[in-house]
């Protein structure tokens, strides 16, 4: 391990970030709301890339391209935070990045969190944001990538595909790092449970009291928007997974590999030990730069 990762698996232990997942949910509600305060929407005053934000059911969603017009190409990419905490302008360097290194636009939208919403509005405004992908680029043309909670959107985007009456093309790829889910079963949680002592990121508690917060009151929710793994991903082009080996979702991965193997869709895994939740979107470090570089290769193919 580099002494850079060593560094922050280090700095995030002190900084008691964890507990705050293991809040009660009054409590757990009040701190999302604090963090809150300082995210959400951003329109990108710079000049490293050109801008647009256009409205989709209500939210924005913004486009990164690297030229004025449309690339041939482009990727649905989605902001972590548990389907509860908004983005930063932190993630605006890695989707130039992602815009410039794979060739493709980005677009990045601001869905609808489920401390207002269902989960069943954030489907349809990333649906909706799919669609007109679809219509822009061209079927083959798509690909989604997202981490943790954003990792599961970029694998729901699939399921909820198949769940239409007239399904669009598939993605080209899907790229999960860290794919947040609602454990489901005895063996998905037990795992969990295990990893829960090695990771200095998130508890065990937030990914069992988060489905509230998704159902936002609504009783009628897709299995597949709570707990991804129980998603059709039939007709996909690849799925690859990125992992830290010493976090709690990791302990969703069997599950998520016996849908792969299910919808006949090939998937690649790198798990790497000790790292921190998500660690590959932050490319400043070795571990980081090398697999965000093989996340880059696999968007530009």
């Amino acid at each position: 391990m580099s002494i850079f990762a060593s560094i922050l698996r280090s700095v995030y232990k002190l900084s008691g970030a964890k507990k705050a997942f293991a809040l009660p949910e009054d409590a757990l509600r009040k701190e999302i709301e604090k963090q809150n305060r300082h995210r959400g929407v951003f329109t990108p005053t710079d000049r490293k890339a050109y801008y647009e934000t256009i409205a989709v059911n209500g939210f924005p969603c913004l486009i990164v391209r690297e030229h004025p017009k449309p690339s041939e190409r482009a990727i649905l990419y989605f902001f972590g935070g548990g389907m509860v905490i908004g983005p930063d302008k932190g993630d605006l360097p890695v989707m130039r990045k992602l815009c410039r290194e794979t060739g493709c636009d980005v677009w990045f939208p601001f869905y609808p969190l489920c401390m207002e919403h269902c989960i069943t509005e954030t489907y349809a405004m990333v649906y909706e944001c799919y669609r007109k992908m679809i219509a822009l680029y061209g079927g083959g043309n798509v690909s989604t990538c997202g981490f943790s909670s954003g990792g599961a959107l970029a694998l729901g985007i699939a399921a909820h595909n198949n769940a239409q009456p007239k399904p669009l093309p598939h993605p080209r790829h899907i790229v999960a790092v860290s794919p947040g889910e609602v454990p489901w079963n005895d063996a998905e949680k037990a795992r969990m449970r295990v990893l829960n002592e090695r990771d200095v990121s998130i508890d065990y508690a937030f990914m069992v009291t988060v489905e509230k917060f998704m159902r936002h009151g609504c009783e009628n929710v897709p299995d597949y928007m709570l707990s991804g793994s129980r998603g059709d991903f039939t007709g996909v082009g690849d799925i690859h997974f990125f992992y830290s080996a010493d976090e709690v979702l990791y302990g969703a991965l069997p599950d998520f590999e016996e849908a792969c193997k299910r919808a006949n869709v090939p998937c690649t895994v790198s798990a790497r030990p000790k790292m921190v939740h998500c660690y590959c979107m932050l490319p400043i470090f070795k571990e980081a730069k090398e697999d965000f570089a093989k996340i880059v290769d696999i968007l530009k193919k």
